[in-house]
């Protein structure tokens, strides 16, 4: 019973739960008369996401308005979150994405401080994390998906983008196309597997340490009739808990906003390469020039030219 407790303040909801013991509950609009008490209208989760939204605006508007004006950030309000904007630019877009990362930095700034917002919204009593929900981790990841597509086939066309989930194979073309008929397939859902293994990662990660607060929390009022001594005791121990684990979620909320932004970064990265090699690649081969190997795994390419190994097929 104190699991399905814990269970359900963690989930989406269409009643705002403030207090339990009050009794304190407020209705979201929309349709209740759906099967299995789900109805379409707001969520406890939409409300949360809007809120995340709206407070991001609320700080980065005026921000941008300074730094356009040419006005240098002042104080340490100001410098912390213009710190946070070029950290994401310079330590995770540069180094994984490369030349024109600055194309694609807004959206890993946007992801980031969306992610990281509704993280710590689940710090704050009564709230919680959008992000414990896997139907936003989901939406989320979809979104980075079609990032890399989107982003692959207007750079290098669509030719380049389906061809650099082939990997390069040195052997005749009779033995090349049952190989490639075989591993074309595994790569491109590989892509798929990622960024569906990025939400489910996220969703994991704030769901299981809201789930370990709950269940503690709990604790208390399934004490409440056994006596006083045991009653406080168990009350001051899940305080102390609560309050070591919540340093805990602290450092795992900043943690998992930096690792789905550093990860879809390493994603669109490592396509992007791929799909550069198979477009430069196909006109080498026409040329005589080089060869191009190209890794299915781990995101690294090497370019062979004549001078590295003599045998072309």
């Amino acid at each position: 019973m104190l699991f399905a407790d814990a269970f359900s303040h963690v989930l989406d909801t269409m009643d705002w739960h403030i207090s339990d013991w009050l009794h304190w509950h407020i209705p979201m609009l929309g349709s209740h008369s759906w099967p299995q008490g789900k109805g379409f209208g707001l969520t406890k989760y939409c409300v949360l996401m809007t809120v995340a939204a709206v407070l991001i605006c609320w700080v980065y508007i005026p921000l941008a308005k300074k730094i356009r004006t040419g006005e240098a950030p002042t104080g340490l309000f100001w410098n912390f979150f213009e710190f946070i904007l070029t950290f994401i630019r310079d330590n995770i877009a540069k180094p994984y994405i490369g030349k024109e990362a600055d194309r694609y930095v807004p959206y890993l700034w946007t992801v980031f401080l969306f992610v990281l917002t509704c993280n710590l919204l689940g710090m704050i009593p009564f709230l919680g994390s959008p992000t414990a929900s896997f139907s936003v981790t989901l939406v989320l990841a979809t979104g980075t998906y079609i990032l890399i597509t989107v982003s692959s086939i207007m750079r290098f066309g669509w030719k380049a983008h389906l061809m650099s989930f082939a990997p390069h194979m040195d052997m005749p073309l009779a033995m090349k196309i049952p190989l490639w008929m075989i591993l074309w397939p595994i790569e491109f859902m590989g892509l798929l597997l990622k960024c569906f293994v990025l939400a489910v990662r996220l969703f994991a990660n704030v769901f299981a340490g809201h789930m370990v607060l709950a269940t503690i929390l709990l604790f208390i009022p399934a004490v409440k009739h056994t006596g006083e001594g045991l009653f406080w005791g168990v009350t001051v121990a899940s305080v102390v808990v609560v309050t070591a684990m919540s340093l805990l979620e602290l450092f795992v909320a900043f943690l998992q906003a930096y690792l789905f932004t550093f990860l879809t970064a390493l994603f669109l990265g490592g396509v992007l390469e791929h799909a550069e090699h198979a477009a430069h690649g196909d006109h080498h081969h026409d040329a005589g020039e080089e060869d191009v190997h190209v890794h299915a795994e781990g995101g690294t390419a090497h370019a062979h030219g004549p001078s590295a190994h003599h045998h072309h097929h």
